[in-house]
């Protein structure tokens, strides 16, 4: 599943011995797996439908006919942007068929292991 809206990533600098140790936690992890190291992000904005009651899910498996939706952010005030764009597209669209129209929440994740 890829992750979308986390186009500005920057890719952590890594020493020797770190990048051997995400090795071997791709070799016991298996052939279809590999980890990608990328500097942390203080807190990100998760744009999440409602699936049912106490349910959310992000808004690009829920709505994956939607060409180019992302589901995460850096600042608050783009989700709130996308999440008004995505409203008036639920209503508003000449989809066949039309996507159901959910509730939409902006989550805030935090990073829990910052140094900060």
């Amino acid at each position: 599943m890829p992750m979308t809206g986390l186009d500005d990533l920057k890719i952590a600098v890594l020493s020797p011995a770190e990048v051997e140790t995400i090795r071997n936690l791709e070799k016991k992890l298996g052939p279809t797996v590999r980890l990608v190291a990328v500097e942390s992000q203080d807190v990100l904005y998760a744009l999440e439908a409602k699936m049912s009651s106490n349910q959310w899910q992000r808004v690009d498996t829920v709505y994956p006919e939607i060409k180019d939706i992302q589901a995460f952010y850096n600042e608050y005030d783009d989700a709130k942007e996308a999440k008004g764009w995505l409203k008036g597209f639920l209503i508003n669209n000449a989809l066949n068929p039309k996507p159901q129209k959910r509730p939409i929440r902006i989550r805030q994740v935090v990073n829990t292991e910052s140094e900060k």
